[in-house]
């Protein structure tokens, strides 16, 4: 292992894990592998009332399934607190931070005034200029008081990995507090200090952070301590170019397991969100990506999350899957229980029939229940315009006949039970097209599937011959 190359993804248990959270875990871990460095994962938890360890769980169990777990025991930041206050009490003691009494009302007085001179608002460093004796005398009163850090003067420079020298001036950061009036220390201090514990070399996330970096950079500077390696990602854009909204996208990673996409393929997908391969690949293995990665095929611009790419690329994982492995994932499939599908009665020697036909035409899993629904229930009715066009007075006597004819089938398989109507057909001067668009559409109640013979060959005689006679009685 390289031992200076240590990455992290720290994500907040407010929430589930979010893909745009995914993809940034994504870059860290292939970053580390492709070093031979470490990947570690910090649960950023200092918020009592908004994280839960539920999410906490799921955001584990969400890396877990797509395969990045921890090189070192997950680090939980709720437990470094008095850490985290102890280095803002060294911030103080160096005046690289100081007191502020001022209550909420009063900032929120100094607020309001930026908002009517149409000005950002900006805290007046009213506390800075407090004497010694009268910061003594509000400490001795116990008046409560917050601590910010003291921005000094200057520019603020840094080469980002993904957008180059990257400057700030000093004069547009606020003292931004680092302990709160109640003793608690927010996530500005915090995350520097547990980078800095962890060892971390290199930070990479989302563009969403950058305004967070020139005032990190100057507490580690304040503290002494080797500024990181920062690498500030592309946002991931829907198919509108907007933000990512769960109200018009599903975003949580959990609910793409749900629906039935491979982790292996979001993985991959997540992967050209921002990357892109030299040959322009699109179907990449997790270890490849390894091989290949490298800031240097990262864009600046931001990503779009375009849904039908990620269909084709789970369609493409699915076809070059083995079955078994599809069969478990159908099993394990929350969507058969909202379908009231009982797929314990199902074997895994018909299911494998069923993937064998299917798995070149569905892009999920839950492809197999949606369009494939057929295959597990008797059709709960059917396709109108497809009774109106096929289910005609003239074919309805024949297709009688033709059903008494299947009764005395005896080779239940897909090339007799074609030969079998084609002849039938031929002898009553039809053409076989109007007797397989029924057959079809009353064994599915579809007038869309695969290949008709092949579906009646997996479903048997028994549930053909049955669902036959229910639409001839119901139609």
């Amino acid at each position: 292992m390289n031992e200076n190359i240590r990455v992290r993804f720290a994500p907040s248990p407010t929430g589930f894990l979010h893909v745009g959270g995914a993809r940034t875990a994504i870059f860290n871990w292939l970053f580390a592998k492709n070093k031979n460095g470490k990947f570690l994962l910090r649960i950023e938890d200092t918020d009592p009332e908004r994280s839960k360890s539920e999410l906490s769980e799921q955001i584990i169990r969400s890396m877990n399934w797509l395969g990045m777990t921890a090189d070192e025991p997950i680090v939980y930041q709720a437990l470094n607190i008095e850490r985290h206050k102890q280095v803002a009490l060294e911030l103080l003691e160096t005046r690289n931070a100081y007191y502020a009494f001022e209550t909420s009302e009063e900032l929120e007085e100094q607020r309001m005034l930026a908002q009517r001179n149409k000005v950002p608002f900006k805290y007046n460093r009213a506390s800075l200029n407090l004497s010694e004796e009268t910061i003594q005398k509000y400490l001795a009163e116990g008046k409560p008081h917050a601590i910010r850090f003291k921005v000094p003067e200057g520019i603020t420079e840094f080469d980002d990995i993904v957008h180059g020298k990257t400057s700030f001036r000093n004069s547009d950061i606020d003292d931004f507090v680092i302990l709160r009036s109640d003793g608690s220390p927010v996530y500005m201090i915090a995350v520097v200090v547990d980078d800095h514990d962890m060892k971390i070399s290199h930070i990479i996330r989302g563009d969403d952070h950058l305004s967070n970096t020139p005032k990190q950079i100057l507490m580690y500077k304040a503290l002494g301590w080797d500024v990181p390696q920062f690498a500030h990602l592309p946002m991931i854009l829907d198919e509108e170019k907007k933000k990512l909204s769960k109200r018009r996208n599903p975003v949580s990673t959990e609910e793409y397991k749900e629906k039935g996409y491979l982790p292996e393929a979001l993985f991959n997908f997540l992967t050209l969100l921002g990357f892109a391969p030299e040959n322009n690949a699109e179907v990449v293995s997790k270890e490849d990506l390894i091989k290949i990665f490298t800031f240097e095929r990262v864009n600046k611009k931001s990503a779009v999350f375009d849904m039908k790419k990620l269909n084709w690329i789970n369609g493409e994982y699915i076809k070059n899957a083995k079955i078994p492995d599809l069969i478990s994932l159908l099993r394990n499939s929350k969507l058969s229980h909202e379908l009231q599908i009982d797929l314990s009665s199902f074997s895994d020697e018909y299911l494998e029939k069923v993937f064998s036909l299917m798995k070149e035409r569905i892009s999920t899993i839950n492809e197999i229940l949606e369009y494939g629904l057929y295959f597990f229930k008797d059709p709960a009715g059917y396709d109108e315009k497809g009774l109106i066009k096929h289910w005609t007075p003239e074919i309805r006597p024949m297709f009688e006949k033709f059903h008494s004819e299947l009764i005395r089938t005896e080779d239940w398989t897909s090339p007799r039970i074609e030969e079998m109507l084609r002849v039938f057909a031929e002898s009553e001067g039809q053409k076989a097209a109007p007797f397989i668009h029924i057959l079809r559409l009353s064994v599915t109640g579809r007038t869309v599937s695969p290949g008709i013979f092949e579906v009646l060959d997996i479903l048997g005689k028994d549930t053909v011959l049955q669902r036959i006679t229910d639409f001839m009685q119901k139609n």
